[in-house]
């Protein structure tokens, strides 16, 4: 979901649950093999339907932090026009921030808004809110490209597997719960802190605590694990979630300084 300004930076927030235990492929006759329009349409069913998922513009959240012992509150949002904003508190106090305005992506330097220059840290921003705002059934057009997987199974649940491409090159596998038909875990490969450490990890998130607001269906809990060892890495509580609020017209411009108290 982000990326942390005091580790100094995470990923984009609400992105998020993670999990360590191998995951096998099942043969043809163990798993129902689906099409992909099929999950594709059961998933949009779960999460709302497309009419309430299209009808989302923009999203606000308040998040929890918990990483490396710190905890942390952090503000998350995101629109359509691609833009995206992160204010983190620590104590009730204004920290830092990072996310994407008008000019490019940007962080919070010693000195204020400053241009981010690491890697990965566009995409993690681009990919979260792509995520949390378009339901998979408008994936395609945003130039995203899905593709069904053999099923796997996964401490004794056997997933339904979508690969994302997303449309910078990324690629992030999700598992779908063939029971909700939510995705409830994504594994994907990259740096956790790309503004302080691009190397590469794989990382599994773990999606739960699946809540309706304004018709749309999203977790509220997430956990971040490393896949090769096992270790939690984050997790991000969703303490509260807005539908399309009401924000100011410059809300995303990164010289438009965030309250100083949480």
């Amino acid at each position: 979901m982000y990326r942390h300004p005091l580790l100094l930076s995470r990923r984009t927030v609400l992105a998020l649950i993670g999990g360590t235990a191998a995951a096998v492929a099942v043969p043809l006759a163990a798993a129902k093999l689906l099409t992909l329009d099929e999950v594709v349409r059961r998933n949009t069913r779960a999460r709302g339907g497309a009419a309430a998922l299209d009808r989302m513009h923009s999203l606000l959240m308040d998040v929890e932090i918990d990483e490396a012992g710190q905890k942390l509150d952090g503000r998350y949002a995101a629109n359509t026009a691609g833009l995206v904003k992160v204010d983190i508190y620590v104590g009730d106090k204004f920290a830092g921030a990072e996310g994407i305005d008008s000019a490019g992506v940007w962080t919070w330097g010693k000195n204020g808004p400053e241009p981010s220059v690491a890697a990965g840290a566009a995409n993690a921003l681009q990919h979260g809110a792509e995520d949390k705002l378009y339901g998979w059934h408008r994936f395609a057009q945003r130039g995203h490209t899905l593709t069904m997987m053999p099923p796997e199974t996964i401490d004794g649940t056997t997933y339904q597997l979508v690969q994302v491409r997303y449309s910078t090159g990324h690629v992030s596998n999700f598992y779908v719960d063939p029971k909700t038909w939510q995705a409830v875990r994504r594994r994907d490969e990259r740096a956790f802190h790309p503004d302080v450490d691009q190397t590469q990890q794989k990382v599994e998130t773990r999606y739960s605590d699946f809540r309706s607001v304004a018709g749309v269906i999203a977790p509220h809990r997430d956990t971040d694990y490393d896949l090769a060892t096992g270790k939690v890495l984050a997790r991000h509580p969703v303490l509260q979630r807005q539908v399309n609020p009401t924000l100011a017209p410059d809300y995303f411009d990164r010289n438009r300084r965030a309250p100083a108290t949480w």
